[in-house]
């Protein structure tokens, strides 16, 4: 029974990280594409893909187990 709870809770958290970290990255990326005018290195374009892309990933593998 507590290890059913506690796997209910981690998903729960897992999924709101995941959401959580797929909206950072959206907004980042949408951020910098719309309101940075200076040219900007492609290692800085990284961080919000990748971001976007680590929580895409988590709310997919959660999504796929239920």
């Amino acid at each position: 029974m507590q290890n059913d709870n506690r796997s209910q809770t981690r998903k729960a958290i897992s999924l709101a990280l995941g959401a959580a970290m797929a909206l950072a990255g959206a907004a980042g990326f949408l951020w910098m594409f719309f309101f940075v005018v200076e040219p900007v290195k492609i290692m800085i374009w990284m961080a919000p893909i990748g971001v976007m892309a680590t929580g895409i990933a988590i709310l997919y593998d959660d999504l796929r187990k239920s």
